[in-house]
């Protein structure tokens, strides 16, 4: 009797292909990506790809949109089961954990954003959207007064701003030691909220 060959929905057909794209993200970047490529990781053909995903533009665009959604949903978790401080150290110790993988995809869609409108729209999207999260944890902990700072949203654009820069060195140099570099970043974070030096990074995340 014949084997049954099951056959994937559409929707998991699409997130193995996201999947893939993202796989090969870290390698050649996102800006690189093909239908080719994408099609001779899953064996199928170019023609597939293109079903779920008419140009590659749509594909590159839904890549990073999966992953940093992802990123916002966590520090979105954390805002709602934490307290200010707690979350703070846990946003800041995701961001700074973040494996070279996970940077040099957005490294790569930084660098591709200028060509690509589609991709530079989503990507100043979810910029925006996790600068509005931290904003609110900045300004949840403001209110409670576990934080003093004037505008919680110039604060959290100066963190980010800062925790962007070591994120371009970890996509860069995956391998440093950036021991240095994140005290420096925990004693700045702790600094722009008004925190006692040490004191946020031995908050419980």
């Amino acid at each position: 009797m014949p084997k049954k060959v099951s056959r994937r929905s559409p929707e998991e057909r699409r997130q193995e292909i996201i999947e893939a794209a993202l796989s090969l993200a870290d390698t050649v970047g996102l800006d690189r990506i093909t239908s080719r490529d994408v099609a001779q990781v899953l064996g199928v053909t170019s023609g597939l790809i293109h079903h779920y995903f008419p140009t590659v533009d749509d594909l590159v665009v839904a890549a990073f949109a999966q992953t940093a959604a992802a990123h916002n949903d966590r520090d979105r978790q954390a805002l709602h089961e934490l307290p200010p401080a707690e979350a703070l150290a846990a946003l800041v110790g995701r961001m700074l954990g973040l494996g070279t993988e996970k940077a040099r995809i957005w490294m790569s869609a930084w660098v591709a954003a200028p060509r690509r409108p589609e991709l530079a729209a989503e990507v100043d999207r979810r910029m925006l959207d996790g600068l509005d999260v931290l904003t609110e944890i900045l300004r949840l902990g403001r209110a409670e007064g576990a934080f003093q700072m004037a505008d919680p949203k110039a604060s959290a654009l100066r963190i980010l701003v800062l925790v962007d820069g070591v994120l371009v060195q970890t996509s860069m140099r995956g391998d440093a030691p950036y021991g240095d570099v994140h005290a420096l970043v925990w004693d700045t974070v702790e600094r722009e909220v008004g925190m006692p030096n040490g004191s946020l990074r031995s908050a419980p995340a």
